[in-house]
């Protein structure tokens, strides 16, 4: 069901996009389930009716063109921030300062979770907005037990649970882990260096569409998972459900 939100800030989105990843090369435009990689959140963002306007921030050509055909604004960066140990906080604040957008809310979006959907943006606005939070991270729900990590021939420990009375999975409800799909926050304090700050909340995010892609063997989990939660606006709003169509003959069989 669509959430009752009714927007009232201005909002923009901004996803960074640079050309020199070093994991997997031109990572932000590589095909996954034949769309560039950056399509996928692009258009769940665009679409889902909460931001004013959509920015890419990129230093690459190719990048900027996909990002021009999707309808955003393209911000090129400056080789400062388009290194390899550069923060997408500095980044953004780069941002933030060249345009120095007219706006109350800027959320910062990632290319490498490509599986959310326009709705998850609708919900967590209006969280953002219901709460009058100043940040919001979105989260995802994990059942993991955790133990510390020690030098070899040190003894370690459980920290989430007692090693002899590990809970059911139904009796436990997890603990929440940072998905890196978006990050809401208000802008002056974007521009002040601050991402998550002030009042701070967090939207959980269906742990079937947590995938994050840094490496090449991270790329064929987040093509299956794209293709069946991705939101492609060419098909239809919402979660890829698979509808298969059973023929049967009058006799009752069927035609596979």
């Amino acid at each position: 069901m669509e959430p009752d939100f009714k927007k009232k800030l201005r909002v923009i989105g901004v996803i960074l996009a640079r050309g020199g990843s070093t994991g997997i090369k031109l990572k932000n435009i590589k095909l996954l389930a034949g769309r560039p990689l950056l399509y996928w959140s692009m258009h769940a963002l665009r679409d889902s009716g909460v931001v004013d306007e959509v920015w890419v921030s990129t230093d690459h050509d190719d990048i900027e063109r996909i990002a021009l055909e999707g309808g955003a604004r393209v911000h090129r960066r400056s080789p400062e921030v388009s290194l390899d140990t550069t923060s997408s906080l500095e980044s953004l604040v780069e941002f933030m300062d060249v345009h120095k957008p007219q706006c109350d809310v800027v959320i910062h979006v990632q290319a490498t979770t490509p599986c959310i959907q326009p709705i998850h943006f609708k919900e967590l606005m209006k969280k953002y907005e219901d709460y009058n939070y100043d940040s919001i991270v979105t989260v995802v729900r994990l059942h993991l037990f955790r133990w510390q990590e020690v030098p070899d021939g040190v003894n370690t420990f459980a920290l989430t649970h007692h090693p002899d009375e590990k809970p059911r999975r139904q009796d436990w409800n997890g603990e929440l882990f940072e998905n890196g799909a978006a990050y809401v926050t208000r802008a002056h304090m974007l521009q002040r260096g601050v991402r998550l700050g002030g009042k701070v909340g967090y939207y959980e995010m269906p742990e079937r569409l947590f995938v994050d892609i840094d490496t090449y063997d991270d790329w064929p989990i987040a093509e299956d998972r794209v293709r069946r939660y991705g939101y492609n606006p060419d098909e239809q709003d919402g979660e890829n459900d698979q509808i298969k169509v059973l023929i049967c003959h009058a006799n009752g069989t069927h035609v596979p």
